[in-house]
């Protein structure tokens, strides 16, 4: 599939409200089905947005919960692979993690990451309420291989070059990313694409969450040059972009740059 059409569905949880918010996104997809999308991808902790105090009791098992067989349904439904943005995760041993799944067209969960780099500054008390990923994620989809990240491990490049070295093409950050750091925002998945000529897919939460705090939005698809060719701007809605498999080979192989790192020479 030489060029996929990705859907991004920019959004404004209510807190703590999951039915609603699931709501939302049901309305959402079916809204556009008919663009047809081969990827859709939600923002981070999209079901019950970032209310620290709330996240473990709101919790669920991947799978088996609310959330998941909702999207496991959309999926099936709309012949789509779904990129589940995150939620927090209830598993077997008790611990809690920040997890995104990926669905596909069937239907079925085939990768979860667990977001590695927790946020714990400006308030933040995401490491109170989740324990750490410990491993990168790539998986193998119908429309190419993508690398999974969320949030805050934007600022850690060498997760991204993990990701393009095991094989990625297109990178997601599902994020809730605050204003009105815009350019941290766009510099840093700019940099990520650039670096790795791949595509940089960030689905972003928008909107207030209370008196301090309101999320960015900003939504982006990034070409592998550095291109922004899709954004969904700071109100709630979606982004639409088809990317182009033949062109990310053709910069890749035009530019090698891939290849010519000097490993050995960092160390010091």
């Amino acid at each position: 599939m030489n060029k996929p059409r990705i859907l991004g569905i920019q959004m404004q949880p209510e807190l703590g409200k999951k039915q609603a918010n699931l709501d939302k996104v049901k309305q959402f997809v079916e809204q556009y089905a008919w663009y047809k999308p081969d990827l859709i991808v939600l923002p981070e902790v999209f079901n019950v947005g970032v209310d620290h105090k709330d996240l473990q009791k709101l919790a669920e098992p991947i799978p088996g919960g609310q959330t998941t067989d909702l999207l496991m349904d959309l999926a099936k439904k709309y012949s789509t692979n779904i990129i589940g943005g995150s939620y927090i995760e209830k598993l077997p041993d008790g611990e809690h993690k920040n997890t995104c799944p990926v669905i596909n067209r069937q239907g079925e969960i085939i990768a979860k990451y667990h977001k590695i780099h927790l946020f714990n500054y400006h308030g933040s008390e995401e490491s109170k309420c989740v324990t750490p990923g410990c491993k990168a994620n790539i998986v193998e989809t119908d429309i190419g291989k993508i690398g999974l990240t969320i949030c805050f491990d934007i600022r850690f490049p060498e997760l991204y070059r993990c990701l393009t070295y095991a094989g990625a093409e297109i990178i997601t950050n599902v994020a809730a990313f605050p204003y009105p750091k815009y350019d941290h925002w766009v510099t840093l998945h700019k940099a990520r694409a650039i670096e790795n000529l791949a595509y940089v897919v960030t689905v972003n939460q928008c909107g207030r969450v209370d008196i301090k705090r309101q999320n960015l939005g900003m939504s982006m698809v990034i070409n592998p040059w550095g291109d922004v060719i899709a954004s969904a701007g700071t109100d709630e809605g979606v982004m639409m972009a088809e990317i182009d498999m033949e062109y990310l080979k053709k910069t890749r192989e035009a530019f090698p740059v891939l290849g010519d790192r000097c490993v050995n020479a960092y160390i010091t």
